[in-house]
């Protein structure tokens, strides 16, 4: 509306024929007896009017006086002066060539097609003339096509396999057992970690799910820790989204923060099980060296009026002990008579004892 120019179509005598985006004008208008239309397209994107232009023009011409015959139109952009700056006829009719292996066709389809006969329905689906020619490597059948003007969609050998599909029949696809027998389940690390969220859950902690990007502050320096080597955003939508997470502590310590209205009487309890990324050169995904790795972890959090330090001790106690961790014997020994023998994995052992150096955690009141 407060655009300083509209787009306007005039003919010859420059008379109004359409005003986008009002479709028609009163002399333009369509009748029983009207002989020559004039088919036009305006759009922000000119491929995409080209590519609609050429599909309504294609279907329209079925009715010309001469079937399938157009008349083309050409179009000029004139500049400030005046002057034509560059034209072009329209409508283009863009046709062009699209290949796919027949070994490939028949494959992804699950049928047993001969070239020929693959030839012959493409050009039944109107994705002719096709023909089989040799890979200039392999030797293999190929199969070429020839994409019309209103087959826009083609855009990859496996849309002429779908289109192959369709003009055999998806009814005529005989059903085979595949070659392979596999049986689908979990991922180990996945089930560990949904039966740990049952366990923890069962011990009065509620379950969040937080944001794996936040800002630098927040996964460093407001925990007082050294800002470090991260996997960092190039283009971040804002501040709160800089990096990815190295540690899961910053989002409950957030969710805190907005639920300070909560009721902290007998103790807040949440926990976290989810992945942080830490970088690593060495990180090799599908033989390319990623320089960063995915890694599972659990975090948990009370808060009350009392420090709370043995419940979120013994939430780690339990851990190992589903785990299937045994303590060392110098860690049972100081637990007195509290432990109880649990079956537990041979060679697999854990202590804990004050973490230092960490500025996260009050002085002699974090453990590692």
């Amino acid at each position: 509306r407060d655009a300083a120019l509209y787009p306007v179509v005039l003919d010859s005598e420059g008379t109004v024929l359409s005003l986008p985006p009002i479709i028609n004008g009163s002399k333009s208008r369509i009748t029983l007896d009207t002989k020559n239309v004039f088919i036009e397209c305006t759009a922000t994107d000119l491929t995409k009017a080209n590519i609609v232009l050429d599909t309504v023009v294609a279907m329209f011409s079925e009715y010309a006086a001469r079937p399938f015959t157009v008349e083309p139109v050409t179009v000029s952009y004139v500049d400030a002066a005046g002057g034509v700056a560059r034209s072009y006829v329209t409508p283009q009719m863009y046709t062009r060539k699209e290949t796919a292996k027949v070994d490939f066709v028949n494959s992804l389809i699950g049928i047993s097609v001969e070239s020929s006969k693959m030839a012959d329905l493409c050009n039944r689906i109107q994705l002719g003339p096709a023909r089989i020619i040799p890979d200039g490597q392999t030797g293999e059948d190929v199969l070429e096509v020839t994409v019309p003007p209103t087959r826009s969609d083609i855009l990859h050998a496996v849309d002429v396999a779908e289109d192959v599909g369709i003009a055999h029949g998806y009814n005529n696809i005989v059903r085979t057992v595949p070659g392979t027998c596999t049986v689908g389940r979990e991922q180990p690390l996945n089930q560990l970690g949904d039966l740990l969220r049952d366990e923890i859950g069962r011990a009065g902690y509620t379950e969040v799910l937080t944001h794996g990007l936040c800002s630098t502050a927040d996964n460093f320096t407001a925990l007082g820790r050294p800002v470090t080597a991260a996997v960092k955003l190039s283009n971040p939508a804002n501040v709160e989204y800089e990096v990815v997470r190295t540690t899961l502590l910053p989002g409950l310590l957030k969710t805190l923060q907005h639920n300070k209205s909560m009721s902290f009487a007998g103790g807040f309890k949440l926990f976290e099980i989810s992945d942080v990324v830490l970088p690593d050169s060495e990180c090799v995904v599908s033989e390319t060296v990623v320089g960063a790795r995915n890694s599972r972890r659990v975090c948990a959090t009370f808060t009350g009026p009392s420090s709370g330090f043995e419940i979120i001790h013994g939430l780690v106690d339990r851990i190992m002990t589903l785990c299937e961790v045994a303590p060392e014997a110098g860690y049972v020994a100081s637990s007195g008579s509290a432990y109880k023998s649990v079956y537990c994995k041979e060679g697999w052992e854990y202590t804990i004892r004050e973490l230092r150096g960490d500025g996260s955690y009050f002085p002699g009141r974090g453990a590692e």
